[in-house]
């Protein structure tokens, strides 16, 4: 460390010039981890999440819940987990209009925006040891103009989509905190390891 050789070579030029060095302490920077909030008693246990769209927008708001308080991106390895899984699929009208303004699209080297017209469902589950324990699944239909040339921020799914997908993790909250299943894995959970 520089710091301790600095004071060493200080106090030893100190000495060659008859000069009474006075005493110096150098302590080690202690490590403190961050302090953890308390999670309120109504939390589940520490499970994992995984979200195959928007994971961190939906992370965050489904965090902010008191019942999953305890949930973590990086807890690799965890018996419980919550997947929100999703699947974007044209409509039946949508998929000769996409065709239709796909050709549009490229006709005009991208000028004309395609639009789009899909259903997007997305499912929030609970999963214990793999197995899923509680689903909820909600599913919406969008129109949508996209430009080819522009930077996408909303995950392909426009700012309406987005804006509803990030509603579901309110929705998805609001009927996991009256869930019996959920209840129930909390009780079990508690009996066998004691509240966290």
């Amino acid at each position: 460390m520089k710091l301790p050789l600095l004071c060493a070579s200080l106090a030893l030029s100190a000495l060659a010039h008859g000069v009474e060095p006075a005493p110096t302490s150098v302590a080690a920077p202690a490590h403190v981890p961050p302090a953890r909030a308390e999670a309120p008693a109504s939390a589940l246990p520490a499970m994992s999440f995984y979200g195959s769209i928007a994971d961190d927008e939906l992370f965050d708001l489904v965090k902010k819940s008191d019942q999953f308080a305890r949930l973590d991106k990086e807890l690799i390895g965890s018996p419980l987990q919550l997947r929100v899984m999703h699947t974007l699929q044209p409509t039946a009208s949508g998929k000769a209009t996409g065709l239709l303004s796909a050709i549009f699209t490229g006709g005009t080297l991208g000028l004309i925006p395609a639009v789009t017209n899909n259903s997007l469902m997305v499912t929030y589950e609970v999963r214990v040891h793999g197995r899923e324990l509680v689903s909820y699944s909600f599913q919406r239909t969008f129109t949508r103009a996209v430009n080819v040339w522009a930077k996408d921020e909303t995950h392909g799914l426009g700012k309406e989509g987005l804006e509803w997908l990030k509603s579901t993790a309110t929705e998805f909250t609001t009927a996991a905190a009256i869930d019996p299943k959920l209840a129930s894995l909390k009780k079990e959970y508690e009996r066998y390891f004691g509240a966290p």
